[in-house]
């Protein structure tokens, strides 16, 4: 067998002395891709989100859609979309290393018009090969189903995940056999179908012809093919891997490590994340194109290029060479790097930082006491935040308790349901222990109780909790606000939709917002005052377009100070916290800095040297 396609360090000739229209082709789908495909792909998302009735969904809400015969044909069309855009940028590399291969001129134009003619075909190719492996995966599904009711079922989830008993580590043990088959089995497939897109696209045949003229190919040499691929994966993960120790290497010797001029501090962290994202993309196109070189060997070497329609090369393009040289490449990039630099530089004094950013004590000062207990709550009034975040749920008699889980076996060991006991019986259970021997007298306590603790004190957002035996949750909620006299210091939240919206049917005048960590559609749009987001996809460009349209953001769940700064620094209404103290300290050492401090501070972040401003 050649060595020049069995192993990936082979390929690297090839894409050296031919890297110009590789590049070319890369740079012109990517920008196809960002332009066209992946705002098309947000609207087709927002229109597929309206099947269910809402604007947007969030969590359990997506799973409940997803659940549904039209959630479930919106999924298959987003997936197969989202596919044909990967196999997009593999076709047209492909199709341009057929032609370097065979000395022919890859011209840009002619390729894109060459993908354009063959989109259909690319599209039910990608559908086809989704819906295989979606079929094939289905009883790993169920059998993941199977454990998490069998080994996780009995008890609330957070108690597993807080307090790990052995059968926790028999699930997770398990997952982990079943998630090692099922991704045997996709590679298994996957090996089969390889040369399927340049079948489709050189051999002029539809997709089910090329998937079985591939399969029967690779009969007897799938280990040949997989052998192949696990050297193109291990080559990308070292490539990734000395991207980063480059990346750190070349940001510290970049960056002062004392203090100094604020001018040049600003300098080379800009520097230094040009550099980063130069060398993401380099690395990207790399991986990207020795993929599509890898695949073009084995078709060759599997004897299929037998296969490959002569009328191929007419309908791409007669061009003598790639419309752009290699100059013409430099002078883009060095043309894009200075604007990028000239952006970053005047962005300066645009920063804007959210002077309004609130302190919200999730489940009270939860780092230092056991998490919503008086202790806790007590905690996050002597911290001087603005807010603290309570759960609450209704207890078997109809009151309201002030706890997370669904039943006691986290935070008091024991297994009862919340809404199976009465206040009187929850009260027996030492809920503090668990946390540290020294608040062993704390107590479940009732949202009166939690309200007459805060009063005056600091602003309580009651998150409501369902566990499916709820009757007057709301209801009882409101009146309990009502007669503790705080209407004009609490707002609600809840993961459920249908929950926000009847509070705020209750409650006009209250503020409420949705608790959401993964979404669908366009979140702005739904009736709530405030989308309360998982920090991870709280984005800068994300909280502007909420902000934009009326609604207040909150991140969640954010307890380092790396973390607190950026999301300060992205203009979110408030972060919910573990440590109230830490973040109203860091957030009023914010407010004293100037715009070009601001500056330096984020870009600091996005190296983890948040200490170069302290040095300032």
């Amino acid at each position: 067998m050649n060595a020049s396609w069995n192993s990936t360090s082979g390929l690297l000739g090839p894409l050296k002395a031919n890297w110009r229209p590789f590049l070319v082709i890369h740079l012109a789908v990517s920008f196809f891709v960002l332009v066209v495909l992946t705002p098309l792909s947000a609207i087709l998302v927002r229109m597929l989100v309206l099947l269910s009735g809402d604007p947007a969904l969030s969590d359990q809400d997506i799973l409940l859609f997803v659940l549904s015969p039209s959630g479930f044909l919106a999924l298959l069309v987003l997936v197969a979309v989202l596919s044909f855009i990967v196999f997009l940028e593999y076709a047209a590399l492909v199709t341009a290393a057929w032609l370097v291969e065979k000395d022919r001129p890859a011209p840009v134009g002619g390729i894109l018009m060459f993908l354009a003619a063959n989109a259909p075909r690319v599209f039910g190719l990608a559908i086809w090969i989704f819906l295989r492996v979606l079929l094939f995966s289905l009883p790993f599904l169920a059998m993941l189903v199977g454990i998490y009711l069998a080994l996780l079922g009995e008890f609330d989830i957070n108690y597993y995940l807080a307090a790990k008993p052995g059968e926790w580590y028999t699930a997770l043990g398990l997952a982990v056999v079943v998630l090692a088959g099922w991704a045997a089995m996709v590679l298994y497939l996957m090996s089969g179908w390889i040369f399927s897109l340049p079948l489709l696209l050189l051999g002029d045949v539809g997709p089910k012809p090329a998937i079985a003229t591939s399969v029967e190919a690779c009969q007897g040499r799938r280990i040949d093919i997989l052998r192949a691929v696990l050297g193109w994966v291990l080559f990308s993960l070292a490539l990734l891997l000395a991207g980063s120790l480059l990346t750190a290497l070349v940001s510290w010797l970049l960056m002062p490590s004392q203090a100094g001029s604020l001018n040049h501090l600003l300098v080379s962290l800009s520097l230094a994340s040009l550099f980063s994202l130069l060398l993401s993309f380099l690395a990207t196109f790399i991986i990207t194109a020795l993929m599509a070189l890898l695949i073009l060997k084995l078709f060759q070497a599997f004897g299929l290029s037998r296969m490959v329609d002569s009328g191929v090369y007419a309908r791409i393009g007669s061009a003598r060479k790639p419309p752009i040289g290699g100059k013409a490449v430099g002078i883009i990039s060095l043309a894009a790097a200075f604007v990028a630099l000239v952006v970053v530089l005047g962005s300066v004094n645009q920063l804007r930082f959210e002077a309004e950013t609130e302190v919200m004590a999730h489940r009270g000062a939860s780092a230092a006491a056991p998490e919503n207990t008086l202790a806790a709550i007590s905690g996050a009034i002597e911290s001087g935040a603005q807010w603290v975040e309570i759960d609450v749920q209704e207890a078997a008699d109809g009151d309201i308790v002030v706890i997370h889980d669904s039943d006691l076996k986290k935070v008091g060991g024991v297994p009862m349901v919340v809404a199976d006991s009465t206040v009187r019986e929850l009260k027996w259970v030492d809920v503090g222990s668990w946390f540290d021997l020294s608040f062993n007298q704390e107590r479940i306590p009732t949202l009166r109780e939690v309200l007459d603790l805060c009063k005056d004190r600091i602003g309580v957002n009651i998150e409501l909790k369902y566990y499916g035996s709820e009757t007057r949750l709301e209801q009882s909620v409101a009146e309990i606000v009502d007669a503790a006299g705080m209407t004009d210091q609490v707002m609600a939240m809840s993961l459920s939709l249908p929950g926000a919206r009847k509070m705020k049917s209750l409650r006009p005048d209250w503020k409420v917002g949705l608790l959401s960590s993964v979404s669908l559609g366009d979140l702005g749009k739904l009736d709530v005052d405030f989308l309360a987001l998982n920090a991870r996809v709280a984005t800068r460009p994300l909280v502007r377009r909420l902000h934009a349209q009326g609604k207040q953001v909150f991140a969640w769940t954010v307890n380092d100070a790396v973390g607190i700064s950026a999301m300060a620094g992205r203009g979110v209404d408030a972060i919910i916290t573990d440590e109230p103290a830490l973040a109203v300290n860091l957030l009023e050492h914010r407010r004293q800095l100037d715009p070009h401090e601001r500056m330096i501070l984020a870009l600091a972040e996005l190296f983890d040297r948040p200490s170069l401003l302290a040095e300032q």
